[in-house]
């Protein structure tokens, strides 16, 4: 073991008291207590610290802010960020599962989808004999529920000590601003998208590497940075009766996978927003094909505009591509798939059973070899798609129908005539 991870493992149970004698009942945590501790993990599990509402408004909640910033608001509210908490099913249900009282790790993931001290109605004061799985919680006096409920809202990025953090730091603002270089840097991002740690007598592991994967990339090189993509720039007044700025999109648009089908009209919009980070496009396709002779087919598909890996993120997401031919009666004559994410086994222990990932440029192929008869001419279509669960993970989730569970980016469809 590194000593950075024998570190992080003597953090664990830190705390400001001192030790209890032996047969002497350990007092309940305090927020003090909390706080300590949080301050001890590492930054993947702990919320941003408590901060009191800005002077000249009445709470930190998004639809405050949106009184006055009416277009950010609105881009917010179709967002993932703002989707992350109860508006993620499969996310609730997994935590569901993480938050038992004989074995409770839902502290460890809920700092990424509810990121403030304010938004969590319990803080872990200490760890029962050190045990991640055991915490041993003080009641939040500062617990906003609205706000738990907006999720990764806007002053999960934008307040801190009271003080609203912006781009410049010059606006007649109502309430204190501070300009903040963070902000446009991949340290706002990484707080939850590089969470990638190995919990093996918890059976848990985080993957989530998507920060690293951008700073090895071709991308983090030539100066693009997460929000180069992901808060597309646009030239507009940040309230209604502002001067025009500089600023970014607020859709965080990612995958565009609807979290639930009644989300799916708000993203379609988005499709003609951000690119695909994977094009797809025909390697070999002939004119025509001739009766009773081999033909073959290739499709060619390239992360050519993602600055990390595709997919990244959530281990169980992964990418279809599909090429297939069909006679004139709609039967299939051959198929082919490559099926492009990690494989992980989960039980009894964590393993990563293959990673066929696309790094930043890498291209590749599908081929389909088949043969034709002359009834009639031959289809070949193509499709790719985007997947973040599979079909057996919705079923043990019972989330048929309240998930939406991909979606198709890419397809095409060509007639060739048989000679």
């Amino acid at each position: 073991m590194s000593h950075s991870a024998i570190v992080f493992w003597m953090m664990a149970g830190c705390s400001t008291r001192p030790p209890v004698a032996e047969g002497v009942e350990t007092p309940p945590p305090t927020l003090a207590d909390a706080r300590a501790f949080y301050a001890a993990q590492p930054q993947m599990l702990r919320p941003f610290p408590y901060t009191p509402t800005p002077a000249g408004l009445t709470d930190l909640r998004a639809e405050t802010c949106g009184s006055c910033h009416q277009e950010i608001y609105a881009e917010w509210t179709v967002s993932t960020h703002a989707h992350a908490w109860e508006g993620d099913p499969q996310f609730q249900a997994e935590l569901h599962k993480s938050t038992q009282p004989d074995s409770d790790v839902g502290w460890m993931c809920v700092n990424c989808h509810t990121p403030l001290e304010n938004q969590l109605p319990k803080l872990v004061g200490r760890l029962e004999g050190g045990a991640r799985n055991q915490p041993v919680y003080v009641d939040n006096p500062n617990f906003d529920r609205a706000l738990q409920l907006e999720a990764i809202t806007c002053a999960g990025c934008h307040v801190r000590d009271g003080v609203i953090l912006g781009p410049w730091g010059d606006s007649a603002a109502p309430h204190p601003v501070k300009k903040s270089e963070r902000l446009l840097s991949a340290d706002a991002c990484t707080q939850c998208h590089q969470a990638n740690a190995h919990f093996p007598e918890l059976t848990l592991a985080c993957m989530f590497n998507t920060g690293e994967e951008w700073a090895n990339s071709p991308a983090a090189a030539e100066g693009q940075r997460c929000q180069s993509c992901h808060m597309p720039e646009v030239e507009r007044p940040v309230v209604p009766w502002g001067q025009p700025r500089q600023t970014r999109r607020h859709w965080f648009g990612g995958s565009l996978i609807p979290k639930t089908p009644a989300d799916a009209a708000d993203l379609k919009p988005l499709e003609d927003v951000y690119p695909e980070g994977m094009s797809v496009s025909w390697a070999q396709l002939p004119d025509a094909l001739t009766a009773g002779a081999q033909a073959s087919v290739s499709v060619r598909y390239i992360n050519d505009a993602a600055g990390h890996w595709l997919p990244s993120g959530d281990p169980e997401r992964f990418i279809l591509v599909t090429l297939r031919a069909r006679d004139a009666q709609g039967a299939v004559l051959a198929e082919a798939e490559a099926k492009i994410g990690k494989v992980v086994e989960w039980y009894p222990e964590i393993r990563v059973q293959s990673d066929n990932r696309l790094k930043p440029g890498e291209a590749r192929e599908l081929s389909l070899a088949f043969t034709p008869t002359n009834a009639g001419p031959v289809q070949i279509e193509v499709e790719a798609s985007k997947w973040r669960i599979t079909e057996e993970n919705l079923a043990y989730h019972d989330l048929q129908g309240e998930v939406v569970p991909g979606r198709v980016f890419f397809s095409d469809v060509r007639p060739l005539a048989v000679r």
